[in-house]
Formats: structure tokens, C-alpha cells, sequence
């Protein structure tokens, strides 16, 4: 199974982002992937005149998938914080769990976009600013990664599941 993530990366070269990215994956506990190989022909300066329209791409693709999650909370009947009292163990938990994970920043095999200048899944409008003012800095790396047979991570578990209902 094959993975698409793209990685706000601060360094001045393509070269330099990309061993910090494959850094990053080398050194993270919750998703190991048997495989990950950076596409520099997909990879943007932040000079690139797309470089802004990618890196909203990517907000925008994790907001979907935070959506999505909650949205099945909510149909199963959990819509405010006081509805999570009664929050069973099983699936609905774990929805919130990697919910939880998007929104503080841990990386998971959803996260179509990752800010690892920021540890996010989003963009501060401080880092927009600083990224304008100094493009030759930042660098949007993709890359593609899988798992090794049956090696599917929890996020990736939930979401095939979740089609299944």
C-alpha cells in the first residue's frame, strides 16, 4: 500500500529538505514505512509561482480528512466535548484518537501535508510571512512510502474500515 505526503521542509536546497525530511522518518516512532523515496520532480522552492497553491492544497487535504473523521463522531451520535463522557472504547475512540493526533501535530498516515518547520498539520500565519519574505529558505518535499505487507498503520486501518460500514 502506497502513501502521497507532502513536507513543509525549512532549508536552502532541495538536497538539505529532503535528508531532513527522510530524517524525520528514520527517527519518528508512530509510522514506520518499510519504504520512502522523496519525487524531486514533484518537490517546489517556495519561489515556484505554485508554491503557495500546493501548500494550501495541503491544508486543505488534511482539513478534509479531520472533517471526516469528526463527521463520523458526530453520526455516531458524538457532536460536543460533553457528548464524549460516554465515549466507548472501540472504533468511535480511536476516530477521536487520531482526530486528536491531526489537530497537535503528530504525524500520521492520513497526514497528506505535513509543516515540519512547525510540527503541524497546518500553517501559522507567522511562518506564511517569514516563507514570503524569504523563499530561497523553504521547500515543499514529496514523497511517496508504504508499508510492508499487512504493515498497515492505525489512521490508514481506520479509514479503510470506515468505508466498509
Amino acid at each position: 500500500m502506497e502513501f502521497y505526503h507532502e513536507l513543509l521542509v525549512e532549508g536552502g536546497s532541495f538536497e538539505l529538505c529532503e535528508k531532513k525530511a527522510l530524517r524525520f522518518f528514520d527517527l519518528y516512532e508512530l509510522v514506520s514505512y518499510e519504504n520512502i523515496h522523496s519525487l524531486r520532480q514533484r518537490s517546489l522552492p517556495a519561489g515556484h509561482k505554485d508554491f503557495f497553491d500546493r501548500l494550501e492544497l495541503g491544508v486543505r487535504e488534511n482539513k478534509t480528512v479531520l472533517e471526516g473523521f469528526l463527521s463520523e463522531l458526530a453520526e455516531a451520535g458524538f457532536d460536543s466535548l460533553s457528548d464524549l463522557r460516554d465515549l466507548p472504547q472501540g472504533y468511535p475512540s480511536k476516530l477521536l484518537h487520531v482526530s486528536t493526533h491531526m489537530l497537535d501535530g503528530f504525524f500520521g498516515v492520513d497526514s497528506y501535508f505535513y509543516n515540519l518547520a512547525e510540527d503541524s498539520h497546518w500553517v501559522s500565519p507567522g511562518l506564511r510571512d517569514r516563507i514570503g519574505r524569504h523563499p530561497g529558505s523553504y521547500w515543499l518535499i514529496a514523497l511517496e512510502a508504504s508499508f510492508a505487507s499487512g504493515g498497515i498503520g492505525l489512521e490508514r486501518r481506520l479509514a479503510r474500515d470506515s468505508l466498509k460500514k
